[in-house]
């Protein structure tokens, strides 16, 4: 898988870490999909300023070194050397794909997380009701991001509802 592969993979399960982007993308890629980051009195702008910045620090992150960068550069060769069928299938044992998304998405997960804990974020849980209340609300619109930012910025819900 050429570098720039490699790139767009971690691009793309950052942007479902971040952003929320897809039901059935979050619950793979994070399955506390109940969780999200707060800091107490955090200003809407700088609540969204940190997200974008440890989003893109997690985003550069270079995978091409790492054991799900590598099997996914070796598939992608079996797969380009002709024989596409019957290497899918050797591919698919050697290197599920479903396997190296989720050991992708822990290192990039885990960048993201070391920056936000770095900036003052903590982890803290959702309610039932919250969590409920967030599904109904459009992903990527204002409403929603207004949403999180009312609890993640709240000091008592971040005490009650810590990890």
């Amino acid at each position: 898988m050429p570098r720039s592969h490699v790139g767009v993979l971690a691009s793309f399960v950052l942007a479902a870490l971040c952003f929320d982007s897809s039901p059935a993308l979050a619950t793979r890629v994070a399955p506390e999909h109940m969780t999200s980051w707060g800091k107490a009195n955090v200003s809407l702008e700088q609540y969204w300023i940190d997200a974008s910045e440890c989003g893109h620090e997690a985003a550069a992150t270079d995978l091409k070194d790492t054991d799900p960068g590598k099997a996914l550069v070796y598939a992608s060769r079996m797969l380009d050397s002709g024989n596409w069928i019957s290497d899918y299938a050797l591919v698919a044992r050697m290197a599920p794909p479903e396997v190296q998304w989720n050991r992708a998405a822990t290192i990039l997960e885990n960048v993201l997380e070391t920056c936000l804990t770095g900036r003052g974020y903590a982890k803290f849980r959702l309610t039932d009701r919250q969590f409920r209340h967030l599904k109904k609300l459009p992903v990527g619109s204002l409403e929603r991001r207004e949403f999180l930012h009312g609890l993640a910025s709240d000091p008592a819900v971040l005490t009650a509802q810590a990890v």
